[in-house]
């Protein structure tokens, strides 16, 4: 068993730009952002982030990630990476709904539409002609309690 200390992560990869933080007893001490697509942005932030943990002699315990929604190819790609992840270096997997990062606000979905939590929690899809600029933020303090297991993408699509 090793003796590092364990270092947390929180990733957010539903739209760009893709945000990562490190967390140390729960509290955000370094992040790293890319604007790059999807399948560019989680290679180049990982190999960051695992630089900075194996520099500060840090393991890597638990990440914590936005589930969705978001844009569909984003997570698909991060769902298979953290996947990866959780069986190549038996990482713990914990998530939480997209709007838990951006204070409950509209996400954008495709063209004019966009991804709104109502009152009753129910995810919809509604339209407006005003653009609404996507503004997720890593949490300073990282709530565990605010995160579940249920480790599957959340794909909202419309019907067709």
């Amino acid at each position: 068993m090793s003796d590092l200390k364990k270092a947390d992560l929180v990733l957010v990869a539903v739209n760009s730009p893709l945000l990562c933080g490190i967390y140390e007893n729960f509290e955000l001490q370094k992040s790293f952002s890319s604007s790059a697509k999807t399948s560019d942005a989680l290679l180049e932030v990982f190999t960051l982030v695992f630089e900075h943990l194996e520099r500060l002699s840090l393991q890597l315990g638990a990440i914590f990630y936005a589930r969705g929604p978001g844009s569909f190819t984003s997570l698909k790609l991060t769902h298979i990476f953290l996947q990866t992840l959780h069986l190549h270096r038996s990482v713990e997997l914990y998530c939480a709904d997209s709007f838990y990062f951006n204070q409950k606000a509209p996400i954008k979905a495709f063209g004019n539409k966009y991804f709104i939590k109502n009152a009753s929690e129910d995810i919809l899809i509604k339209e407006s002609q005003e653009r609404i600029e996507d503004r997720f933020a890593l949490p300073l303090v990282l709530e565990p309690k605010d995160f579940g297991t249920q480790n599957t993408p959340l794909y909202i699509l419309p019907p067709l």
